[in-house]
């Protein structure tokens, strides 16, 4: 290469060096500094056998029930589960180690696995105007 190439190259590689350092900031402005857990849900029947891995999820520790503490994005989540008028469910969950404005402390829910309720019919009305969509978009 001769000077005047090397030169030309160093400015390019330079340039797009600046380019990615402004990306960088760019995408630490707008990209959230710590990740929400998705609270998912998932049937209730589904707890016994769970693929922790398919949430990206590591069982850290379990009993005779199953899991009892799970990690993700590097945080434990807990297993709770009501015992009051609210129906049957498992959840995991953590202490974001923040307060609402009464000073309860709030939390976090990795999943809940709960009796998925029944699904309603769609309405006439409603599905008339899928129906007309569908004719419309053939």
């Amino acid at each position: 290469m001769t000077p005047q190439q090397v030169e030309r190259w160093l400015a390019i590689q330079e340039a797009q060096l600046h380019a990615l350092e402004r990306i960088a900031v760019s995408l630490e402005r707008i990209a959230p500094t710590e990740q929400r857990a998705p609270n998912w849900v998932k049937p209730l029947a589904d707890f016994l056998q769970f693929n922790w891995a398919s949430i990206q999820a590591t069982v850290i520790a379990s009993d005779q029930h199953g899991a009892t503490i799970v990690e993700w994005g590097g945080k434990q989540f807990l297993r709770r589960s009501p015992s009051n008028k609210f129906g049957e469910a498992i959840w995991f969950s953590r202490s974001t180690g923040e307060q609402d404005s009464e000073g309860k402390t709030l939390y976090e829910r990795l999943v809940t696995f709960k009796a998925l309720s029944e699904v309603e019919p769609i309405p006439d009305r409603v599905n008339r105007v899928l129906v007309s969509n569908g004719a419309n978009n053939r």
